[in-house]
């Protein structure tokens, strides 16, 4: 968040809420609405732009002290309104789109008595290069023709108007307004764009109410059209999570098919394998999370205005809400099962990763277990093997220390030890046996303590 100098948080946060003001608009109106999808960078291009399209139509020398291009180019306003010579500019900056409005008032002329919907000369007034020179992909193009009349349209008329019969009508605005909406697009004369036409029958709402109202229709039909382009994604990425499930379900049940017996390697395999799964599910919601979660949000945003109406049928006629919901819902929905799908499917191999895992640990322990009781045995058999070394090596010392202590006896001229000296050997043996196994009793206590 940028804050502008001197300008401190409350500022900024009251100074939104205020940022779009609802339009006050009269009975008699000719609105082209378009939205250009730009992108989340705010750049001054989009300003630029728009200025040089007021230059244009009002024929400005120099620019009025509420429009500059200088100060606006680094941070370019989010929302602008323009009203002169009875044509009035609004541009509203949205995170993925730009909203460039332009309401022509007492535009609609009355021919025959009746007013004259949809000329053929209407979309002249337009700049020419308003749609091929904008900075941004035009998404949502919109003609609303709204003037007092009380005509009641029969569906034949309204298909002679729209040139076809696919549209909607209704009362809204508490009986208010009644609003017929061609829901197919219809070329314009230059063949660059397609407009979806709009009649609102303006039965004396005053300017704040009718400015609501045709803020809700364009913003229905802005929501609608962004809502609808996580479609195309979804039904291009469909294949590759119908093939993600496909491997996801033969690597479980491979697991499934691995015995108890210790078969690392084998699990080791499928591990590579669950992890490429993963990886490819992260790449598929890398790829649509953001387009999902925009469509979830427009979705809402589609039934609030929608409620906002306050939509009564008119006979013989669909409402703009059941239209919506025999076309718009399917495809929304569409997109929130294939969102349903992506989720159970990174949960589906969370947990497989988690079981396989678990399976090579515990084979893991088992093998560490049979080398610690393998280690064990020779551990023992290595003991066992040391005390017979041990007792052969006590037979040993005696044996040496017996033979140093005859030699002892021999330096000895006594006659005693020269008679029982065999004797004296004799007894030595078992003392000099004893004494070594008592020493080295004592060295294994001490090495023990140690």
């Amino acid at each position: 968040m940028k804050l502008q100098s001197g300008q401190s948080i409350q500022d900024y946060i009251d100074a939104e809420l205020h940022a779009r003001p609802y339009l006050k608009l009269g009975t008699n109106q000719r609105i082209f609405h378009f939205a250009f999808r730009t992108g989340e960078r705010n750049t001054g291009d989009e300003w630029a732009f728009l200025i040089d399209m007021m230059r244009q139509t009002y024929g400005w020398d120099k620019l009025p002290k509420n429009v500059s291009l200088d100060d606006n180019s680094d941070t370019p306003p989010r929302f602008f309104m323009h009203d002169e010579n009875d044509i009035m500019y609004r541009y509203e900056r949205h995170t993925e789109f730009t909203n460039l409005t332009l309401i022509l008032k007492n535009a609609i002329s009355v021919y025959k008595k009746r007013p004259d919907y949809f000329s053929q000369s209407a979309p002249s007034v337009l700049p020419d290069q308003i749609i091929s020179s904008f900075p941004g992909e035009l998404v949502v193009a919109t003609w609303i023709d709204m003037s007092m009349d009380n005509k009641s349209f029969q569906p034949a008329e309204l298909t002679a108007l729209f040139g076809h019969d696919n549209f909607t009508g209704s009362y809204t605005a508490d009986n208010g307004a009644r609003v017929f909406c061609s829901m197919k697009t219809d070329p314009h004369r230059d063949g660059h764009f397609a407009f979806t036409r709009i009649l609102v029958q303006n039965d004396g709402l005053s300017e704040e109410r009718t400015g609501r109202l045709i803020q809700r229709i364009l913003e229905i039909e802005t929501y609608r059209h962004f809502a609808m382009l996580a479609l195309p994604l979804v039904r291009t990425l469909t294949p590759q999570l119908a093939k993600t499930e496909a491997t996801l379900q033969r690597i479980s049940k491979g697991m499934t098919d691995i015995g108890n017996d210790p078969q690392t390697m084998a699990l080791n395999k499928e591990l590579t394998q669950i992890t490429k799964v993963t990886a490819g599910i992260e790449k598929l919601s890398a790829t649509s999370s953001y387009r999902l979660a925009a469509t979830k949000a427009y979705n809402a945003l589609i039934e609030s205005r929608l409620t906002d109406l306050r939509e009564t049928r008119i006979d013989s006629f669909q409402t703009i809400s059941q239209f919506l919901e025999r076309r718009l819902v399917p495809a929304i929905r569409t997109c929130f099962a294939f969102q349903r799908r992506l989720d159970e499917l990174a949960e589906r191999a969370q947990r497989s990763n988690t079981l396989l895992r678990t399976r090579i640990e515990m084979q893991i322990q088992i093998q560490n277990n049979a080398l610690l009781h393998s280690m064990e045995q020779r551990a023992r058999t290595q003991i066992r093997l040391q005390e017979i070394v041990e007792l052969l090596s006590i037979a040993a010392v005696t044996y040496y220390m017996v033979g140093l202590l005859s030699y002892v006896l021999k330096g000895f001229s006594s006659g005693f030890i020269e008679q029982h000296d065999r004797m004296i050997l004799a007894v030595a043996v078992p003392v000099i046996a004893f004494l070594n196994f008592f020493i080295l009793r004592q060295v294994r206590k001490s090495m023990r303590k140690d």
